[in-house]
């Protein structure tokens, strides 16, 4: 035990021993390294950086808008002749050019009545020349030749009058069961109409009768058209009888004066009639071309509410075509821009879901003044889509120009510090960094104007410059092209 105590007593006096033995000479080394510094400054660290030449340039800022893509061309087809649809060529999403066909409408009763203008036409052409005749031979001369021809056009046209009158008690008959058709129909939505409200029948059945009454109303008022075109054959063919018995009045007396005058007469009165016919003949032939519905521009079927062997009135529109080969995109701008924005103006759009890159989009139309409500002005801007990747409803951001410099110095906006609220960059001269103050301009985020303490030429600092201060040593890693 004692020798335990006695060894470690015998240890710690070695250890102090030999720190005693080691202070002096680390005090030794202290004192050299002193010695060292003061005849040896340490050498200055340079601070590694980027440069760049200043050069002039353009900037510009600009605002953006968003607005939705339209059609510049959107236009609803309806047809001219109510009736029955007869057959359709195209559906939703097809691609027609200006003039293709769609749709048919029925056409049997507008090719009568075609049919029924050329018969009383023939009538007309005939008591035309039989009043021509009767002029020509009003001096007397061949006068029973005359009585025979005024006498056969009598004949003809008392035959036209025969036909024009059964016609128009067909079209009387027809009217009248018309009426009777329309009347029972009426009543019988009437009655549906009643249970419907009661709950007595389902809406199915009352869509049925009010179907059936609506076509009942469009049969009731083709037929009164009908008895319209067949009571005004009937005067027609009766003034071309009275006509041909003027004439032949006129070729049976006695008095030549009398006779040329009236037969001159018969002659204006005949030629009026077959005149007053050619432009009925040629309305009616207008309407059998309007049975052929055509679109009137080239572009997309961009909806489709008819099928074959239904019917349809004048007011309804069933097909609309789509033009996107220009696309119009509206925006509401503040008064902030208005006055820079004219029309003919070139602006960027950017529609992300048509494309990466932007667009070249034109101003259309400019708003002459802002919306009460809103305080906005309206703009409009056309943009070419002959590729047909902008689609109507896109999303999309117009970006107009809010104010632009020329010719003027323009860095790295990174390359431009702000110390104790002053603007200033730093240039690389002689290896040294120099701090110099500048005034600024046109900030876009990404590059920067300045307006005074810089000009093009000099070596500016564009990567480091947050770590030297003025006077600092640097080294230039990299000197680059125009700032």
């Amino acid at each position: 035990m004692r020798f335990s105590i006695v060894k470690k007593l015998h240890m710690k006096s070695i250890i102090g021993i030999t720190l005693v033995a080691v202070l002096p000479l680390s005090a030794c080394a202290g004192s050299a390294a002193a010695s060292a510094s003061v005849s040896e400054p340490a050498p200055e660290r340079s601070i590694a950086v980027n440069t760049a030449i200043v050069s002039t340039g353009s900037i510009s800022s600009e605002l953006s808008y968003a607005g939705q893509v339209r059609a510049a061309e959107h236009i609803a087809i309806m047809s001219r002749v109510p009736g029955m649809v007869d057959q359709v060529m195209v559906d939703v999403g097809d691609f027609v050019e200006a003039g293709d066909i769609l749709f048919t409408m029925d056409a049997v009763d507008l090719r009568n009545n075609i049919d029924s203008l050329r018969a009383q036409l023939a009538t007309a052409e005939a008591a035309v020349n039989a009043a021509r005749t009767g002029v020509n031979q009003a001096d007397g001369s061949a006068m029973q030749q005359q009585r025979l021809q005024a006498s056969g056009s009598v004949t003809q046209t008392e035959t036209g009058l025969i036909q024009a009158e059964t016609n128009m008690e067909q079209a009387a008959l027809s009217l009248s069961q018309a009426q009777n058709a329309y009347n029972i129909a009426r009543q019988n939505h009437n009655d549906t109409s009643s249970l419907f409200a009661a709950g007595v029948v389902p809406r199915s059945q009352l869509d049925q009768v009010e179907m059936a009454l609506t076509n009942s109303e469009i049969a009731l008022q083709q037929a009164l058209n009908n008895h319209q075109i067949a009571a005004s054959a009937f005067q027609q063919a009766e003034n071309s009888h009275q006509q041909a018995v003027q004439s032949y009045q006129i070729v049976s007396g006695n008095m030549v004066a009398e006779n040329r005058q009236r037969a001159q007469d018969g002659l204006a009165q005949a030629t009026a009639q077959r005149n007053s016919l050619q432009v009925n003949l040629r309305a009616a032939e207008e309407r059998l071309d309007d049975a052929a519905v055509r679109s009137p521009i080239s572009g997309v079927i961009g909806s489709r509410s008819v099928e074959p062997q239904t019917m349809l009135g004048q007011g309804a529109a069933p097909f609309t075509v789509v033009s996107t080969d220009m696309v119009l995109i509206g925006v509401e701008v503040t008064e902030t821009i208005i006055n820079r924005i004219q029309v003919g103006q070139e602006v960027n759009v950017h529609i992300g879901a048509a494309s990466i890159a932007p667009f070249l989009g034109e101003v259309s139309t400019v708003s002459p003044a802002a919306n009460e409500m809103t305080s906005t002005f309206s703009i409009e801007i056309a943009v070419d889509n002959s590729e047909g990747t902008i689609r109507p409803g896109m999303f999309a951001e117009v970006f107009f120009t809010r104010e632009r410099s020329d010719y003027v110095v323009v860095v790295p906006r990174a390359a431009v510090l702000v110390e104790n609220g002053q603007p200033v960059v730093y240039l690389a001269k002689e290896e040294r960094a120099v701090r110099r103050e500048v005034s600024t301009g046109i900030d876009t985020g990404t590059h920067i104007e300045i307006i005074a303490g810089l000009s093009a030429g000099e070596q500016l600092i564009v990567t480091g410059q947050a770590f030297v201060t003025d006077g600092v040593s640097i080294l230039v890693v990299e000197s680059g092209g125009n700032a």
